[in-house]
């Protein structure tokens, strides 16, 4: 079971950044530490340069490899220090809503497809879905982190997902799963859909089983869904828009890498996963 990790928060002339360690990050990425910096203040550019420094510090302490963030495009000013500050923009994502209880996707496609919770025996099989269909996120979409490191991020995710509280859907076709989602609740009417896919030859299913998915949280009292999806994963915006989400937020997702030769290089690619 993953756990999370505390925010840790520093603060230079008033200005505090809020970050936490990501292990699981670093073990799925195969380094030995990783962050994310959570929160960052609004401030003039000498102070933002001076809170990002000290964090430098405070990353470096733990021998990080990289360090992660999100911020609206709106702050541009944020946006700006972090590029001073050697963050590169690597990906540009959307924060989606539905008013789920206005919409009931079974009338979008005109049928759904059968959902059903994974178990722990599907660990396996869902780290070789993950591997296989996820192409989009600050790491896929990251130019310096050689692909396999991603993939192996993505399978240690969605097999976490089975035992760190999230909930974990699936659809089998011929005793196969065809597709999987995993989303938090934290309230009764309202779900947090945090990673979908079908496996590549099964793409065409996907449609039905979103629909199944939101039908089902639908019956079961869910009045309000979330997601943030790439912008550069072009079908998946099309879908949620079919289905009725709206965007409610642009982001830029960047990074800052400690150690761009290691994540640049092929990580190996594991034959069991971790539970």
């Amino acid at each position: 079971m993953t756990a999370v990790t505390p925010l840790s928060k520093l603060a230079v002339d008033g200005i505090a950044a809020r970050w936490r360690a990501t292990p699981w990050d670093a073990e799925g990425l195969g380094v030995a530490a990783t962050a994310e910096l959570i929160e960052l203040d609004d401030g003039s550019p000498v102070q933002l340069a001076a809170v990002l420094a000290a964090l430098d510090a405070a990353v470096g302490a733990l021998g990080c490899a990289l360090c992660t963030t999100r911020v609206a495009t709106e702050r541009t000013a944020v946006v700006a220090a972090l590029a001073a500050a050697g963050y590169r923009a690597v990906e540009t994502s959307h924060a989606l809503t539905l008013d789920l209880a206005a919409r009931d996707p079974r009338a979008v496609f005109g049928r759904t497809v059968e959902v059903e919770p994974a178990v722990a025996a599907d660990a396996d099989e869902l780290a070789a879905l993950a591997a296989a269909s996820f192409d989009y996120s600050r790491f896929h979409e990251d130019p310096r982190i050689d692909g396999t490191r991603a993939r192996a991020r993505y399978r240690r995710w969605i097999v976490d997902s089975l035992t760190n509280g999230d909930q974990v859907w699936i659809h089998r076709r011929h005793g196969v799963i065809a597709a999987v989602m995993s989303f938090r609740r934290p309230a009764p009417d309202r779900v947090g859909l945090l990673l979908g896919g079908a496996r590549p030859d099964q793409t065409l299913i996907a449609p039905m089983f979103w629909a199944g998915v939101l039908a089902a949280l639908r019956d079961d009292g869910v009045a309000t869904v979330t997601t943030r999806v790439s912008a550069a994963n072009h079908g998946a915006l099309r879908l949620h828009d079919a289905l009725g989400f709206t965007i409610t937020q642009t982001a830029i997702g960047a990074t800052k890498l400690y150690a761009p030769a290691l994540l640049a290089s092929p990580l190996a690619e594991r034959t069991a996963v971790r539970t």
